[in-house]
């Protein structure tokens, strides 16, 4: 069935105006399509976390500002279903990049799909949040939750895993309720009482503290090993079309640090691509700029540079998921990720952080 297509230069030279593409083995529409006139630039596929959002600015800036196009690709951004969705159409061979946490990249492997992390493209959204009405006061240390019931999706193996590594490590874990709700469910459960706190994404409190609930979180991250958005492939597509990663790689790196010095321009980008995202452009620039500051600008970039990805931590999330029983203890963490296609002498790449300001002044 034919998907809506829009392309950067129909963004650009003609608002609104839209084409009509089919893209074989795939589900969801191109978001950002390069227009190459023709040229011998390469189609690439990459296929979304989720729909269109703000906390994935810096891939529609690089698409619409013509940094992939340097590279010599031609970028489609397909809508996805969730990080384990888009590990499934990549291992498939239906799309020939993805946006998907470490856990859905492991999980997928342990299904025998062949994909690989080439980038850590920011670290994990994930939090526990609550609001000064259900929870009694300000939320600021995991001890706190003794005693409390939160909400938690226990579909989802990312947040319900780090939560339980988290209250492990605090020791808490046999005091602390744990309220299964289903997907984005959370918040209402918060609210109507049902929970004292709950898990989700950053956006979650920042909405609640939009409508005027004194809304706190914690980020999971800070407390227990975590790997969040990575950028995968097949090895074999990777090894048979190197530039193709690497030429991605750094104009995705380009593409955040052009979004993170202008937010607002970088919001204004997504709006173009994703014109119903104007409705709710207060809280998607705050999105933005959260996920500039807090993910993707991570220690991990200061000290090694953008995208670089940590051994230890990936063999940490490994035998946490083993000892939780989401995969099993023969998955080859070592063939799970690779450092070997990020440029590290390209520009915003190895010198990502010295390129990149973020001193917003951000609620919650």
């Amino acid at each position: 069935m034919p998907r809506s297509t829009t392309t950067r230069r129909g963004v650009l030279q003609a608002a609104g105006a839209a084409g009509v593409a089919g893209l074989a083995g795939c589900v969801g529409g191109a978001i950002g399509s390069g227009d190459t006139g023709g040229s011998s630039q390469q189609d690439v596929s990459v296929i979304l976390n989720w729909k269109p959002n703000a906390t994935q600015a810096g891939y529609f800036v690089a698409d619409q500002n013509g940094f992939y196009e340097e590279e010599g690709l031609s970028v489609d951004l397909v809508s996805g279903q969730g990080g384990s969705f888009a590990a499934k159409q990549v291992g498939l061979g239906n799309q020939d990049i993805g946006l998907g946490t470490g856990i859905a990249l492991l999980k997928a492997r342990n299904r025998d799909l062949d994909i690989q992390s080439f980038a850590a493209a920011q670290d994990s959204n994930a939090v526990i949040y609550t609001v000064e009405e259900a929870f009694g006061g300000e939320l600021t240390d995991p001890s706190q939750l003794a005693g409390k019931r939160v909400a938690v999706v226990t579909e989802s193996a990312k947040t319900y895993t780090y939560l339980q590594m988290l209250l492990s490590q605090a020791g808490i874990a046999d005091d602390v309720e744990l309220v299964s709700v289903g997907v984005e469910q959370q918040t209402s459960h918060l609210l109507s009482g049902n929970a004292d706190a709950a898990v989700g994404i950053f956006s979650d409190p920042l909405g609640l503290d939009a409508e005027g609930y004194n809304a706190s979180m914690l980020w999971l991250s800070d407390y227990t090993p975590s790997i969040g958005r990575t950028v995968f492939a097949r090895p074999d597509y990777a090894a048979e079309n190197p530039e193709v990663i690497e030429g991605f790689l750094r104009a995705t790196a380009r593409g955040w640090a052009w979004a993170s010095n202008e937010p607002a321009d970088g919001m204004d980008r997504m709006i173009d691509a994703r014109e119903s995202l104007s409705k709710s452009r207060d809280i998607g620039l705050l999105k933005l700029k959260y996920t500039a500051k807090n993910l993707v600008l991570s220690e991990a970039v200061r000290e090694q540079g953008w995208g670089y990805q940590r051994a230890d931590i990936w063999d940490r999330v490994a035998t946490n998921l083993t000892e939780s029983d989401v995969i099993d203890a023969d998955v080859a963490v070592d063939d799970a990720w690779s450092n070997d296609r990020l440029d590290t002498d390209a520009d915003y790449v190895g010198d990502y952080a010295t390129r990149v300001t973020t001193d917003y002044d951000l609620p919650v």
